[in-house]
């Protein structure tokens, strides 16, 4: 008779929720918000091209709701050349006192919980909360790096 640790069987753990590593990354979209947008106070909506291969997409940051110690940013990605393409729109909570930017809504989905049950009649991911605000962690990053004015500029060289 063997003993079940020498069978190689492993007995699956109940997987943890990382509720550290959420609030990390929330303190981090905070951050690089705040190198997009210098000023929460004062609410300026602004707009940006991002790159898309041979084209470019506008991108809109307007403010929705705001108070002392929360604002609420609407984050629209809007394909210009091609409608056929569906417009991402983010929702973002952002803490003032907490220094915190949370997703709330992506793409009109509103999620809650930060743990799902899978399988779930959204489809939902297990971790879906996290992978949103991975996903808006990721995409402030290039939108910092790689986006465009939308404005002309027009410059004289003087020879």
């Amino acid at each position: 008779m063997t003993k079940i640790e020498y069978t190689g069987i492993t007995l699956r753990k109940k997987p943890r929720t990382n509720l550290r590593g959420l609030l990390i990354l929330y303190e981090k979209n905070f951050l690089k918000l705040k190198k997009i947008i210098p000023s929460f106070e004062n609410n300026i909506n602004m707009s940006y091209l991002l790159p898309e291969g041979n084209s470019s997409s506008k991108v809109t940051l307007k403010f929705i709701k705001d108070s002392k110690y929360t604002s609420t940013l609407l984050i629209n990605q809007s394909e210009i050349l091609n409608s056929n393409l569906i417009n991402t729109r983010i929702n973002v909570a952002i803490y003032h006192d907490l220094r915190m930017a949370e997703v709330i809504t992506f793409n009109g989905k509103y999620l809650f919980w930060m743990k799902n049950k899978y399988p779930n009649k959204n489809m939902f991911h297990k971790d879906e909360k996290f992978q949103w605000n991975k996903f808006l962690s990721e995409w402030l990053i290039f939108s910092k790096k790689e986006g465009l004015s939308d404005q002309l500029i027009k410059l004289h060289a003087l020879l």
